[in-house]
């Protein structure tokens, strides 16, 4: 009997012991470069009884484990998984285990979202991912805008000329804003790469809430403000450094800030090019974003952005252009300043209408000193207020409604040698040129609306009709203009589409001011046609092409009586066609073929002639290739046929000051050699723990092809040298992310 109570006392000790001995295992799981919690990783202790959890929605576990000896702790998500291994023993502690996941980029975290306008006549959408990694970028997204079907390059600047239009056509828009400033000088964009989500590219035939212009409309949309935490990047480019900041405020709010100035001119003050001094352009920008998520229907965004450049130069008297333009000697200084402050109010009426209200105020600056031909300072100040309403009427059947109001404040301080001069004048004198000086303030309104209405009329098609009105006070004109388009799913990988519209714009600001201009003008306008078809071959792969047709009235000519009249007309045909390869595997990219031909007549004289930013032939090859999630390497081949230029065939006489005086061939009647250049990149990523370190070096014009921008003419124009385009002949950036 003692036997048995003793093996019972035994037992009982040994199974109380056996509870005694347990292990509480906690930790976290986090993805590796970002620290983001993963939720629902899978944390599993093998050994004798395999012993499983899930993370919580901050990465949080724990495990309960009774049985001591050697086991191994697994975290797993998305098929990545780490494997320790844990000695447990009677009487230690488990320290906290924590994690870092570095995840493929199919499961990075992301925002997945409708388009922001169904339309699809003339349209391209690109995200900002794919342009700031494309070769001679410089990491910038909207300098890999040429590389799209129907653009092309303006030599200087990112700004480009799209289908027969200039740079200065063009109307853009940044989260539904009006933007005035959306290039520094050079070639860079005026917002932090890093914020730019995608852009839509509307070349013809545009919708009509978009305003008053006759080229094209480039519409941005920055990202939004993470909310997981708070982060930040640090950026060191070859041009300049930036920062951004952003994260939550609070459950319901969040922002972003970044800022980024130019560093060169500290080190480089000036650069000397033959007879000529440059100082080293200086620019800053800012770009800031408050998100509150009022309730469930509205929500408040506060919108900051600014931008400045400054360049200056000195002419010398023996220089070419000192020669040739004597008022130009001495001292240049260009400031172009721009900044925009906006509070937008997104409203869910019902389920079936959505209204964003816009209130922007804007101003704009620019103080320019031009050596001996005077000065110029112009102030803007504008307010305008925007307003739209998308309700959707039906399953495939949607109405906008749009109107804006803007109030202009102008502000003009000149003393400059008169020269009217446009794209009909092959002879522009600015030494002889009338000194005019005029101080004048003045105010200017504008007001339009807008209405279109999608439908699918048919199974297959769908009829996007509309019109928009639009009166400003300046120039008193009005103007009511019709956009149609027809979107017709011939089969499931098959669109066909076509668009029309008329468009107006209104001249150039010193072509309509008093005494410089002619207030009387009046606007610029086009008229748009376009036929196009896009298939989709597989998941990879797919192409795209497009015809348009554009014409041109009431183009401006300078007149010797009123300085600018109405009296030039235009047009522009081309096609396009676009192969892409989806970045669904390794290889990537694209190849565009643009043919076009762009004219312009001066209906005056009845000469016609190629229009200055005419390219019969333009195109790109853009390729990425992604070794592994470290690695990626990229190259971008442009070709174009030579730009057009007007050439010097002698002399007709001099000037009162005994300079020749130069005789012209026809206008545009030149043409320049071919250009073309290779550029090549390679990227290089570094995933630690709590941060990421990416970089980029990039080969520019690798075969270093001598591309010719134009001509330089000795005194008596007896004898020419070639200017070449500027290459920088590499670019880097190092990018820390927290």
């Amino acid at each position: 009997m003692l036997n048995r109570i003793v093996m019972v006392a035994m037992l009982l000790c040994g199974t109380l012991q056996a509870y005694a001995a347990e292990w509480v295992i906690n930790g976290s799981v986090f993805e590796k470069g970002t620290d983001r919690a993963l939720q629902d990783a899978e944390v599993t202790l093998r050994g004798m009884r395999d012993v499983t959890t899930a993370t919580a929605a901050d990465g949080k576990f724990q495990l309960l484990v009774t049985e001591a000896g050697e086991h191994e702790l697994v975290a797993s998500y998305g098929g990545v998984s780490i494997v320790r291994t844990l000695h447990l023993q009677e009487g230690m502690a488990v320290e906290p285990q924590t994690f870092f996941l570095r995840l493929p980029e199919a499961l990075h975290e992301m925002v997945v979202s409708a388009s922001r306008s169904p339309d699809r006549v003339s349209k391209s959408v690109v995200s900002g991912r794919t342009l700031r990694s494309i070769a001679g970028s410089g990491g910038d997204p909207l300098a890999g805008l040429h590389a799209l079907p129907g653009v092309v390059a303006v030599n200087g600047t990112s700004a480009p000329a799209i289908r027969g239009s200039g740079p200065g056509d063009n109307a853009y828009y940044v989260d539904g804003m009006v933007i005035g400033k959306l290039f520094h000088y050079g070639s860079l964009s005026v917002f932090n790469p890093d914020l730019i989500e995608d852009f839509n590219l509307h070349s013809a035939a545009f919708a009509p809430h978009y305003g008053d212009v006759t080229g094209a409309v480039i519409d941005v949309a920055l990202r939004k403000p993470r909310t997981d935490r708070v982060g930040g990047k640090v950026n060191v480019s070859m041009m300049g450094a930036d920062f951004l900041v952003e994260g939550p405020s609070a459950d319901d709010q969040s922002f972003y800030f970044a800022a980024r100035r130019s560093y060169v001119d500290l080190f480089i003050k000036q650069i000397k090019n033959q007879d000529t001094t440059i100082q080293v352009p200086k620019y800053w920008d800012y770009q800031g974003k408050y998100l509150w998520q009022l309730n469930d229907r509205n929500k408040l965004g506060i919108h900051l952005h600014g931008a400045s450049d400054t360049v200056g130069l000195s002419i010398s008297p023996t220089s070419s252009l000192g020669i040739h333009e004597p008022v130009l000697v001495g001292d240049l200084s260009f400031l172009d300043a721009g900044a925009s402050q906006a509070v937008m109010l997104d409203s869910l009426f019902s389920d079936a209408a959505l209204n964003t209200l816009t209130l922007q105020h804007k101003t704009r600056d620019a103080d320019n000193h031009i050596a001996l031909a005077g000065d110029l300072a112009l102030a803007q100040e504008s307010l305008l207020l925007r307003d739209q309403l998308r309700l959707e009427l039906a399953e495939d059947h949607e109405l906008m409604v749009g109107a804006e109001l803007s109030h202009v404040k102008v502000s003009v301080d000149a003393s400059l040698n008169n020269t009217p001069c446009t794209q009909f004048d092959a002879l522009c004198d600015r030494t002889t040129g009338t000194r005019l000086t005029m101080s004048e303030r003045f105010n200017t309104r504008a007001w339009a609306m807008s209405v279109q209405d999608r439908k699918r009329v048919l199974d297959k098609l769908t009829v996007v009709a509309g019109a928009r009105y639009s009166k400003e006070d300046y120039l008193d004109r009005s103007y009511t203009e019709p956009r149609i388009g027809l979107e017709w799913e011939w089969s499931r990988d098959t669109l066909l589409t076509a668009g029309w519209g008329k468009h107006n714009q209104m001249p150039s600001g010193q072509q309509i001011v008093r005494l410089f201009g002619n207030p009387g003008l009046d606007h610029i306008r086009a008229d748009h046609r376009v036929v196009g078809i896009t298939q989709k071959l597989n998941a990879d792969w797919n192409w795209k092409s497009e015809a348009y047709y554009k014409k041109f009235s009431n183009l401006v000519v300078s007149d010797p009586a009123l300085n600018y009249i109405n009296a030039a007309s235009g047009k522009a045909y081309g096609l396009e066609f676009l192969l892409k390869k989806e970045e669904t595997e390794k290889l990537s990219g694209w190849w565009v073929l643009n043919l076009a031909k762009s004219q312009r007549r001066n209906d005056v004289t009845g000469e016609a002639f190629r229009f200055q930013y005419d390219e019969p032939v333009n195109t790109t090859l853009v390729g990425k290739y992604k070794l592994d999630e470290d690695w990626s390497f990229g190259l971008k081949w442009n070709y174009h046929s030579g730009s057009p230029y007007t050439p010097v065939i002698g002399t007709s006489g001099n000037y009162p000051d005994g300079r020749f005086i130069p005789r012209y061939a026809g206008i545009n009647s030149g043409t320049l050699p071919v250009y073309h250049k290779l550029d090549l990149r390679v990227d290089r990523h570094y995933v630690m723990d709590h941060w990421k370190l990416n970089t980029y070096f990039e080969l520019n014009n690798v075969y270093q092809r001598k591309n010719v921008a134009g001509y330089s003419y000795n005194a008596d124009y007896s004898s020419r040298n070639p200017v070449y385009t500027f290459e920088l002949p590499i670019s880097f950036g190092v990018q820390g992310e927290f």
